[in-house]
């Protein structure tokens, strides 16, 4: 199985047993007219929901879309008249007219073979009103409609909804085959730590790799560690370190929950077995163990559980309430983080 990137194809595995595992249902007649995909950001839902739309609408389907034919070139070229995407804009919910707008289109005879595709991203984002007012349409499609929701969790939808779709978790690839997939495209690295950051997410961690080729990332990861090490050793440079939290508050906070939660893990193997455990193999911060050798001797295992507590707290606040002043939260945040080190 391939997925279209910019510039060349690139091959997922872990995909494809999904994937052939649906064509297989359909073509024995078992096929869902509503799918939901669910994973973690950057798996690829929605390259998986592209490949399913562009195999039903194909006029020559057999084990895969043939790539061929009039539907398939249209889909290719982003202008399908059987093929509709709705997805929220930027810091919005998916509203009760998108969704009327949808179903109307929905209720037309396809312009080109049988089949509709409608593809929902974020469909955790469908207000009350918008997920009741589809309700019917996936228990009842119009013709041969079908439609694929795609969010992060079942959880995040309401239960009259999740029980009229066909639910399909998508597992993030084993280490090896992540490095692997990485290599062929062109970034050989061996480290797991960064794959833990990004929760072995492929397309989340190729795009931070493609980011830090092209020079306009960097790995934050480092940035943290001498963040806290500045304002253990130096605290004046508290301000420095939060507004550098600040300007991304949800990731990089959560780069400092996973070097808290290192050495949590560090501190607690240490007072349980009486021995070190390496971290450098398989742990965000692994780079850092020599850091994180010196820093736990510095805080008890009550301080770091507090620590990472009020991380999340802090965390999830800024989420929430965007209109709360970050870094006041950050500020306070980090003057209880120097606090409980000695």
């Amino acid at each position: 199985m391939t997925l279209e990137n910019s510039k060349k194809s690139v091959v997922t595995p872990w995909l494809t047993p999904v994937f052939k595992q649906l064509i297989n249902t359909f073509q024995a007649g078992r096929f869902a007219h509503a799918l939901l995909f669910t994973g973690c950001a950057g798996i690829g839902k929605f390259e998986l929901g592209k490949h399913l739309a562009k195999y039903l609408l194909c006029s020559n389907k057999q084990a895969a879309s043939c790539g061929h034919c009039h539907s398939c070139q249209l889909f290719e070229a982003q202008n399908h008249l059987d093929f509709h995407l709705l997805q929220n804009e930027t810091n919005k919910s998916i509203g009760i007219e998108q969704v009327r707008n949808l179903i109307a289109k929905l209720n037309e005879r396809p312009h080109l073979g049988d089949n509709k595709v409608v593809i929902i991203k974020n469909a955790n984002l469908l207000t009350t009103a918008a997920a009741n007012a589809l309700l019917k349409t996936l228990e009842e499609p119009q013709g041969n409609s079908y439609l694929i929701l795609l969010t992060r969790s079942h959880h995040q939808l309401m239960p009259t909804l999740l029980s009229r779709v066909q639910h399909t978790h998508l597992h993030t690839p084993e280490d090896t085959e992540l490095f692997a997939w990485l290599a062929l495209q062109g970034f050989n690295i061996q480290d797991i730590g960064l794959l833990r950051l990004y929760q072995n997410s492929p397309f989340a961690l190729l795009s931070h790799l493609q980011s830090v080729r092209a020079e306009t990332g960097d790995d934050e990861r480092r940035e943290c560690v001498e963040g806290l090490f500045y304002l253990l050793s130096h605290p004046e440079t508290l301000f420095t370190f939060s507004v550098f939290l600040a300007e991304q508050a949800e990731q990089r906070l959560l780069l400092l929950f996973y070097l808290l939660h290192d050495l949590h893990k560090l501190k607690l193997a240490e007072c349980i077995a009486g021995n070190e455990i390496q971290l450098e193999s398989d742990a965000v911060y692994g780079f850092a163990y020599p850091q994180l050798q010196i820093w736990k001797n510095r805080i008890s295992l009550k301080s770091l559980r507090f620590l990472c507590d009020e991380l999340l707290q802090t965390r999830n606040l800024l989420v929430e309430h965007s209109a709360l002043k970050k870094e006041l939260l950050i500020n306070a945040l980090l003057i209880k983080i120097k606090n409980e080190f000695k």
